[in-house]
């Protein structure tokens, strides 16, 4: 069986890509001048992790 712990960070992973894949892309074209592709993607992986991991720390 699936433990309740793997749920709950399945969970937190799927609401943190909810929220960031579509932020992520409106928030781009605004900082595309600044940042390159990679950058953003280094940036948008960081607030993701940071995001997911307090979720986890609220509801785990």
């Amino acid at each position: 069986m699936i433990d309740r712990s793997f749920v709950t960070k399945l969970m937190c992973v799927a609401l943190v890509a909810a929220v960031m894949m579509p932020v992520g892309r409106a928030l781009f074209p605004y900082v595309s001048a600044d940042l390159d592709g990679m950058q953003f993607q280094a940036l948008e992986a960081v607030v993701s992790a940071t995001l997911g991991f307090g979720i986890y720390a609220l509801f785990g």
